[in-house]
């Protein structure tokens, strides 16, 4: 097990300055809130690699930003410093000097402070989330999710989704830096709400071996932080039936129609997304028809009319 030395002074500095709760890293990294605490003060000083690299993640760092630095600079200047012994009256000015300071620091942070909370905002942002999927699906076969979120902020919210499945079935899709992540039966995402909006679209295959008029069945929620806790459960749809046509093939007559391709792109379409393969779904489209094998679990292009099954 690759483990690895971490700086909690650094986690909690990067934390704080992003306005982030505890919370919010725990469900990132899928530890507890106390957890967490323990690594920001130094009680766990080396945690599991894995662990480290999704603490990264969710702080928006390359996981070297956290670790502990094994080497201490000193400079000239605080050897200097240290060396020379200030005189006994010149010791008490500095004391007297530092004290006035301190006190006139106090009372400008009491006054930033009381400005600064006058003007953030005193209402609860409003997220909205919805879960956008095809009402039916078939074995073997992947089809899209899209989580479409929309809060009534400008500020550039940090989000965090988690999802899970129930059922013969497991995800994958792209990370916060583009490659490909296998997610299993718990896809999650962290971003940042654009003006806010912001989705998140990952890829489910049912097994193989999936029975057909089962389902899967999905839940999930979202959560934010920005100086104040922001959360919630993903509506929409919360199960997908197993049937043996296309994803796409919304009227179930084994035809891709133009109308129906036309709303594969319109829904599931999105800049930088590669998750989903379109070029499936065109082939069937050009060959006007196509037949579920079911031995093979696939779709294929086929030139006569079919029927339903």
């Amino acid at each position: 097990m690759s483990i690895v030395k971490i700086d909690g002074s650094k986690i909690k500095f990067l934390r704080e300055q992003q306005e982030l709760t505890q919370l919010y890293l725990a469900t990132a990294v899928g530890v507890t809130t106390d957890t967490i605490s323990r690594w920001e003060n130094k009680r766990y000083p080396t945690i599991k690699k894995e662990n480290g690299e999704k603490l990264a993640e969710a702080l928006d760092v390359p996981l070297e930003e956290l670790l502990e630095n094994t080497e201490e600079e000193i400079t000239q200047e605080d050897t200097r410093q240290n060396m020379a012994s200030p005189a006994p009256s010149e010791l008490g000015e500095r004391t007297r000097f530092s004290i006035k300071n301190a006190t006139l620091l106090l009372l400008l942070a009491g006054l930033l402070a009381g400005g600064l909370f006058m003007l953030l905002p005193q209402n609860n942002i409003e997220i909205n989330c919805k879960r956008i999927m095809p009402e039916h699906a078939a074995p073997n076969a992947p089809f899209p999710v899209m989580i479409k979120i929309q809060a009534d902020t400008e500020q550039d919210l940090p989000i965090l989704i988690r999802e899970e499945l129930s059922g013969e079935a497991a995800a994958n899709g792209s990370g916060t830096t583009g490659e490909q992540k296998v997610f299993g039966k718990s896809p999650r995402w962290i971003g940042t709400l654009d003006k806010g909006q912001a989705q998140f679209i990952y890829m489910v295959t049912p097994n193989r071996t999936i029975t057909v008029n089962t389902s899967i069945s999905f839940s999930g929620e979202i959560r934010s932080r920005k100086g104040q806790d922001i959360g919630g459960v993903i509506e929409g749809p919360a199960s997908i039936q197993i049937t043996p046509y296309h994803w796409a093939d919304s009227n179930q007559d084994y035809t891709i129609s133009d109308n129906e391709i036309l709303l594969a792109y319109e829904m599931f379409s999105s800049p930088g997304e590669s998750g989903i393969d379109f070029s499936t779904l065109e082939k069937l489209w050009l060959a006007g028809h196509y037949t579920w094998k079911k031995t093979e679990a696939s779709f294929e292009p086929a030139r006569t009319p079919l029927t339903k099954q």
